[in-house]
């Protein structure tokens, strides 16, 4: 188990037991309200797998993110996830420096359905399964790279959610996130001759980035 892993369980034990100081009458009184739309927004860390491939490596990154959740039922959620694009430091494996040669930043929009375990407790889980689709913008080599041109593609791929909402009031509630992205672009990097790495590497790279990162969201909730 990693420790960003073992991070998540702990803060969901620490939810689920403060949930055992509530009444579970206010709950179930809240948890059957008629609300038919769900608005997240917070803080999300997006945290790169470390064997990610051997080219290069990716810095974890924090942003704002929200999401608008339609309820289609008393259990089933459609979900849109959207928020500012995540800038990630790009790092070189493949000479075995562990020096920044690139930045660049992306966005992944993500579709959920998802589906809410409804209790009598104050804390609601919930499971989703999403489509995302990443794309990289604001390529930008540095380092022992400057000079040459990096562009990576987008990727489209499965999305795994884990969450629970903690309900404060009718209305407002602490939320927690944790998704499982499937993310794997593709990079060129070309004009390599114009870079000090000209005696090193060939004119021109192509290679994956799987980057496949979990991310770990804190928000608070209005529901509508």
């Amino acid at each position: 188990m990693s420790h960003a892993t073992g991070k998540v369980i702990g803060i969901l034990l620490i939810l689920l037991s403060l949930t055992g100081i509530t009444q579970a009458n206010e709950s179930k009184a809240i948890n059957e309200k008629n609300h038919q739309w769900i608005i997240r927004g917070g803080i999300t860390n997006v945290n790169p797998k470390t064997n990610n491939g051997n080219i290069v490596s990716l810095g974890d990154r924090k942003n704002l993110t929200t999401t608008i959740t339609y309820l289609y039922n008393e259990n089933i959620g459609i979900e849109l996830l959207a928020g500012l694009a995540f800038k990630h430091n790009i790092y070189d494996k493949a000479l075995g420096t562990g020096l920044k040669i690139a930045s660049a930043s992306h966005l992944p929009p993500t579709v959920t359905l998802q589906y809410y375990f409804r209790n009598n407790t104050n804390l609601t889980p919930y499971v989703g399964l999403g489509l995302n689709h990443t794309f990289f913008f604001k390529e930008k080599t540095t380092g022992p790279l400057a000079g040459a041109d990096l562009k990576i593609g987008s990727s489209t791929d499965f999305a795994f959610q884990l969450g629970a909402d903690w309900f404060i009031s009718d209305r407002l509630t602490l939320n927690l996130d944790v998704r499982k992205f499937k993310i794997k672009n593709k990079a060129t990097v070309t004009n390599i001759g114009n870079s000090s790495l000209s005696n090193i590497l060939p004119e021109e790279l192509v290679f994956d980035v799987p980057i496949d990162p979990i991310t770990l969201g804190i928000n608070l909730v209005w529901h509508f």
